[in-house]
């Protein structure tokens, strides 16, 4: 046994999880009713630990040692937890985020912003919680994302925020949430309570709803939007992208921003078989080429690209200065993407990518 506060708290030893590399281990703690949690991430980029409780026994620490971990991440500055000893008996530096990082009597050895990078790990902070610092990690190859108490697994199976008065601002907490929602995360570990499996982003979306008429969560102004840029992409498909429609929650419309600059292209010549597509320019004089001519576009032009081959585009910026564009799509998950200049299709329920020639036989390697 271990005192926890004033309350009495028990632990259990670490235990797999259905996600491949992830394992935790747990404490109970009576007075809020649910478990507290720390993870464990095995990977070939590197192992880390996030949160990391103090242990009963041996078994967790000899684990670790195994494991090799490179790192322990403090989610914000009331999770430090047993970050010390952790750090000192595996050797691993201690990594917070640049407004927590401060407030650690223990200290960080590396500090992260929102958007930087661990062990492939996508490092978000969000707005309005307990710390300015809170922050969230969220893995795309795995679709899970990891959290201290930013959400609180609870009552099992949904989701829930800690109460409004230990909150900065409720509200912008609420909104701010809307971030995690739109990289659509298929699990959410939790540092309290229990985690969320399978439908993370539906059960981010309930909390969000359940609390409508506190918080706007169906408006985001164009001066709001999260830019992104796409780590890796080859010039000059280096357009900077800011998601809408999954952060309003929308189902069946996908909604996004293009921003270039001189000389960026957003993708390849391509067209749909199933999404018609809908552009708006914002701002600049984009350049548009389809199979019948490229053409120089102005503020306020809209155009529409059909579900034939006739639909195909790309979009580039020719001039010397930026310009953003809405773009507007309908979502079908029976969608083929052709891209003439390639012959390449891909199959956007499996992501397979094919080039068109030679056609095969039916029954080819059959």
């Amino acid at each position: 046994m271990w005192e926890y506060g004033s309350r009495r708290t028990y632990a259990s030893r670490m235990q797999k999880t259905a996600i491949d590399g992830i394992s935790f281990w747990s404490r109970w703690q009576a007075d809020r009713g649910v478990y507290f949690n720390s993870w464990l991430v095995e990977q070939a980029a590197g192992a880390f630990i996030v949160d990391p409780l103090e242990p009963d026994d041996d078994a967790v620490l000899s684990h670790l040692r195994t494991a090799g971990v490179r790192a322990i991440v403090v989610t914000n500055r009331d999770h430090a937890r047993a970050a010390a000893r952790f750090g000192r008996e595996l050797n691993a530096p201690i990594i917070a985020s640049e407004p927590d990082a401060p407030l650690l009597s223990l200290g960080a050895d590396r500090v992260v912003r929102d958007g930087d990078d661990i062990f492939g790990w996508r490092v978000m902070v969000l707005d309005g919680y307990k710390t300015a610092g809170e922050m969230v990690l969220y893995s795309k190859a795995l679709r899970t994302a990891i959290c201290g108490d930013a959400f609180w697994g609870a009552p099992a199976g949904a989701l829930s925020l800690m109460s409004d008065e230990k909150l900065i601002d409720p509200v912008r907490a609420l909104l701010s949430a809307r971030r995690l929602r739109a990289l659509q995360p298929v699990n959410l570990l939790v540092g309290d309570g229990a985690p969320v499996f399978g439908n993370a982003a539906a059960a981010i979306g309930a909390l969000i709803d359940g609390r409508a008429a506190e918080a706007p969560a169906s408006i985001l102004n164009i001066d709001e939007l999260d830019w992104r840029d796409f780590p890796g992409e080859p010039a000059p498909f280096t357009a900077d992208n800011a998601e809408i429609g999954l952060v309003l929650g929308a189902e069946r419309l996908g909604v996004a921003a293009a921003r270039l600059r001189p000389g960026e292209s957003y993708c390849p010549l391509h067209w749909h078989t199933r999404e018609e597509e809908f552009f708006v320019v914002w701002d600049g004089s984009p350049t548009i080429r389809t199979p019948a001519a490229t053409r120089v576009l102005r503020r306020g032009d809209c155009i529409v690209f059909q579900t034939n081959p006739s639909g195909a585009h790309r979009l580039c910026n020719e001039s010397d200065a930026p310009c953003t564009l809405l773009l507007i799509a309908n979502i079908d998950a029976g969608d083929v993407c052709s891209y003439p200049d390639s012959n390449k299709h891909v199959v956007e329920a499996t992501g397979v990518l094919v080039r068109d020639a030679p056609q095969l036989d039916y029954y080819d390697s059959e």
